[in-house]
């Protein structure tokens, strides 16, 4: 699995972005340094605001994680199988919303999953940043016939973002969903779009990252992103249904990538879009 860390993406993306690069908060980013690991079981899941680690430790112990914190972060250790394990994250995630410390609160469940892929829990989808646990997404980089890029507008009512520009569809994986399932799901809701609206549409190379960073507004984000590359039949458009696009936008790629590079897009849209347009000739030739 690749890590997408600033180091690989001063390898992986051309010179025309450098700017954007020279931006890219990994896991060695301020503020880093205010988070500590934390371990269920022995096998580290997540990354906890230290500030917020007294209370946190009170959810997990009435819920009835035993945690130990360390100089190498938290350790919790628990015998529940995986339906108690998320009961028990469930309880703990309420106290933690009740606090004022799980923001963007969506009734969403995604998997809680280990470092082999195997699932641990599920978990209420506010909590994946709140404690910096892996979660997974798919993103999908859009063109037309004549390579003009497809982007979206994020609504200023989103929790994350607002206003920003993304790919035409991106989304969490949901705790019962495929990675299939969930990019034709994302391409329905967010541009209402089907596989007949599609020329072609495949995997990215490379086709899954793994990001770890702090978030400047507040806790980590740990999630596999699994990216798509699309090209619309002529006269095909995107048009949004769950409200949460305010716009659609067709632009080409050279004012994609001055836009990347003056941080328009989200930071995952960006890389999807950058990683996309590596390919083009306007890259090649710069």
């Amino acid at each position: 699995m690749i890590h997408a860390s600033k180091a690989w993406l001063a390898r992986a993306l051309p010179s025309p972005f450098k700017p954007f690069v020279s931006r890219w908060r990994d896991h060695t980013s301020a503020p880093a340094d205010q988070f500590c690991h934390w371990y269920l079981n022995g096998e580290h899941v997540g990354h906890l605001d230290t500030a917020h680690v007294p209370r946190l430790l009170r959810a997990f112990d009435e819920c009835g994680l035993n945690c130990v914190q360390s100089a190498r972060g938290v350790d919790c250790t628990t015998l529940a199988n995986q339906q108690a394990l998320s009961a028990a994250l469930i309880t703990a995630g309420n106290m933690a919303r009740a606090w004022g410390l799980a923001p963007g609160w969506r009734n969403e469940e995604q998997l809680l999953l280990n470092q082999r892929g195997e699932i641990l829990a599920q978990a209420e989808r506010a909590l994946f940043k709140t404690w910096g646990l892996r979660s997974r997404a798919v993103h999908v980089h859009v063109e037309n016939h004549q390579g003009m890029v497809w982007t979206g507008v994020r609504a200023h009512s989103k929790h994350e973002n607002p206003g920003m520009l993304d790919n035409l569809a991106a989304g969490g994986i949901a705790s019962a969903e495929s990675v299939e399932r969930a990019l034709w799901r994302e391409l329905e809701e967010e541009a209402g779009l089907d596989s007949d609206d599609f020329e072609w549409i495949k995997p990215m190379t490379p086709h899954e990252l793994v990001l770890s960073r702090p978030l400047l507004y507040g806790g980590w984000h740990h999630e596999t992103v699994i990216l798509f590359h699309g090209q619309l039949k002529p006269n095909h458009r995107p048009c949004n249904r769950d409200g949460e696009v305010g716009a659609f936008q067709l632009m080409p790629p050279k004012a994609c990538i001055e836009a990347i590079n003056a941080w328009q897009f989200t930071p995952d849209a960006a890389l999807c879009c950058a990683l996309a347009l590596t390919t083009t000739e306007y890259t090649r030739k710069d």
